[in-house]
């Protein structure tokens, strides 16, 4: 049998099945050149010009690359991070550094693709030959007015950064930063192609969002366990086998319902059988149908558990690689064939919003149930459900969890999974002052309450210490990301403040808010934005456990008055405003039972101001309550160290009663001999 401790690479059994992984290449490259050839010979769409040949397969092949080189940086990101041990202070061992030499090379790939897709894709989207991009200026008026091109440069720029990472970076924090990225570019990426077009275009948006966050760290987990085979020993391999493994079921499961909704918005009531567009559409429901098929035969075999043969486990997850490059080559197929949808005729607020605000709001409509928010419905119920397993797992290690965290997070993401189900939030996106209700709580509340809840101390609570040269954690991730001094500085009360007053002004006060309202995208990156830098700043406020800043309670008291001015300044500029914020957009949709939408303005300064008001005096009786809890151990501490054998007080004056003695004692010692020639 061969010994586990060494990598597979030096048993000389290899990774035989890369072949494989090869061969789906080839077939996908030819799927895409042959997708291309189709597109020309398709019925134009009505109003809008149609790309040249050569642009199509251009884009066609440059979007093949970037997707294909981005899963295996990601990849290699993930085996650094997740698969290779690391030193005691987080640096990368001989395993990771060999892995990051792999990671910068992709990454060259990538960035190269990427970029390339700027000029490719936003020709193609806008109809006109790839030559009309070229030029600083064109290229940038392309980009400014394609959000997909806007993708594709924020792809090329995590690109270039992870290649930089990779060449100079030696602690795994910047390469989990890394990969966090890339997950960010890949959604940015899937939201601005032909899921954003049409009624209901808002979920099927959601359901790109959500196949992003849940087949991109599948497929980067899968490649990081492939190459990470290569360099770790044996019995590590297996053991990211059999993670990888228990991350495909509930995957594919949220992907398939997501692919689903797609297809269903999409074909727009057409068979998928009827238009060439079921193809991609089938094609990608048939890869996750596959990946199931590998995950039962990997369980049937056992090649996914800890007996597993080393060689066989991993080849069972390349299979897995080779249907994911399927995958890939059919969501580019997808991204560029237009769907049944494009040809419905659509409003300008179905254009805008995926739905229609034609009738008036109520009282009851707004407090029952509306259009439900499907991004942040799913992670509402993605966080509660997670925290309780994070409860589960301590008790059933012998702890407890106070119940006053736990009432806190189901608290703040309760209140978020109403709004999100609620006509208050199908309302927020159309009429300013019910905006400004959801964006304030969004922004503050929510935070507030879950940070009370210590999120990061339970995952610390719930994780198992790893031994040393065993493959990190979620607790040596935590340990490694809040010990990187960049993202310590990047965290400072200083930046955060600046940050959490500033960046109010810079979205409502700019032409940044009307430009992120016409896309819902855009208003879902927006509010996670705002609830992200709220738990951040409340985080130094009121935060407790594990901190990078742990802060004097004055100096969180005075942090917390001082952004007490600026946001009553912020909500009397709405109010006093003589201009329409956002007008653009409002003007646009032109929702007629809102009336005087300066009056709906004003009326959303006063919601601004009082919802303000609210989360603050909550902060300020939690920081008021951990003050005086604190105030009161360190009484306690005091007391005990009086009482008890180990008072500082006593411990020094019977060290001086000892000095004093031993000199008496050496004294009597010089009087009783007397020196030699002395009297």
């Amino acid at each position: 049998m061969p010994d586990r401790s060494e990598p597979l690479s030096s048993m000389g059994t290899g990774l035989r099945s890369g072949w494989l992984v090869w061969m789906a290449v080839a077939v996908a490259v030819t799927f895409v050149v042959w997708t291309a050839g189709v597109l020309p010979a398709l019925p134009p769409l009505p109003a809008r010009p149609q790309a040249d040949p050569v642009t199509g397969l251009v884009s066609m092949l440059a979007d093949l690359a970037a997707r294909l080189a981005a899963v295996a940086t990601m990849g290699g990101l993930v085996g650094i991070v997740i698969v290779t041990p690391a030193g005691p202070d987080g640096s990368l061992s001989d395993a990771g550094h060999r892995m990051a030499g792999w990671v910068g090379r992709s990454a060259q790939v990538w960035f190269a693709a990427a970029l390339l897709m700027t000029f490719a894709n936003s020709a193609f989207v806008n109809g006109v030959p790839m030559g009309y991009a070229f030029g600083l200026q064109a290229w940038w008026t392309f980009q400014s007015t394609t959000p997909s091109g806007l993708a594709w440069v924020l792809a090329a720029a995590v690109a270039l950064a992870t290649a930089v990472v990779a060449g100079l970076s030696r602690r795994k924090a910047a390469f989990a930063l890394a990969w966090l990225a890339g997950i960010l570019a890949a959604a940015f990426v899937g939201v601005t192609g032909n899921v954003s077009v049409g009624l209901d275009h808002d979920w099927a948006t959601d359901a790109a969002i959500a196949v992003a966050l849940t087949m991109v760290p599948l497929a980067s987990a899968a490649v990081g366990t492939v190459f990470a085979a290569r360099v770790v020993p044996a019995a590590d391999a297996v053991a990211a086998v059999g993670r990888y493994h228990r991350l495909v079921v509930p995957v594919v499961v949220v992907a398939g319902c997501a692919h689903a909704l797609i297809a269903w918005q999409a074909l727009a009531g057409r068979s998928p059988l009827e238009v060439f567009y079921g193809l991609p559409t089938l094609g990608l429901l048939l890869c996750l149908l596959l990946l199931l098929a590998s995950w039962a035969w990997r369980q049937a075999s056992g090649h996914a558990g800890p007996s597993a043969v080393p060689s066989r486990a991993v080849a069972s997850v390349t299979r897995d690689v080779a249907i994911l490059v399927g995958y890939a080559a059919f969501l580019v197929a997808a991204n560029h064939v237009p769907p049944p949808r494009f040809l419905v005729p659509q409003t300008i607020q179905i254009n805008y919003l995926g739905y229609e605000v034609d009738i008036p709001a109520t009282l009851e409509r707004l407090l029952g149930l509306g259009r439900p928010n499907l991004l942040w419905v799913l992670l509402c119920l993605g966080s509660m459900a997670a925290y309780l397993w994070g409860v589960a797992l301590v008790r059933r290690r012998g702890g407890r969890w106070p119940l006053a965290n736990l009432l806190a997070w189901l608290s703040g993401w309760g209140v978020t999974l109403y709004l999100a189900v609620s006509g208050l939030w199908m309302y927020s996106t159309a009429v300013f002052s019910w905006h400004m209700l959801v964006h304030m709580t969004v922004n503050m509340l929510v935070p507030i309450l879950c940070v009370l809840g210590a999120p990061f101390s339970l995952i610390e609570a719930a994780s198992r210490q790893r031994t040393a040269g065993e493959p990190p954690g979620p607790r040596e991730v935590l340990d490694a990301l809040s010990g990187y001094r960049p993202l310590q500085r990047l965290l400072s009360p200083p930046v955060l403040w600046v940050n959490y007053v500033a960046s109010l002004f810079l979205v409502y006060f700019t032409p940044l808010f009307p430009w992120l309202m016409k896309y819902h995208w855009a208003h879902q990156l927006m509010l996670l934005y705002f609830m992200v830098t709220g738990f951040a700043f409340f985080s130094l406020i009121v935060g407790t456990g594990r901190q990078s800043w742990r802060l004097p309670h004055l100096v969180r008291l005075a942090l917390m008055m001082s952004i007490m001015p600026f946001h009553a300044i912020f909500a009397v500029g709405i109010i006093m405003a003589r201009s329409l914020i956002g007008a653009n957009f409002y003007q646009t949709i032109d929702v007629a039972w809102v009336g005087d939408l300066m009056n709906d303005q004003n009326i959303a300064g006063q919601i601004t101001w009082l919802t303000g008001e609210i989360p603050i005096f909550i902060a300020v009786i939690a920081l008021a309550a951990q003050w005086f809890v604190q105030d009161k151990r360190d009484a306690a501490r005091v007391d005990g160290l009086i009482d008890g054998e180990d008072d500082p007080l006593e411990a020094y004056n019977e060290m001086l009663a000892q000095l004093a003695d031993h000199d008496r004692q050496s004294h009597q010692q010089v009087s009783n001999h007397p020196v030699e020639g002395k009297p």
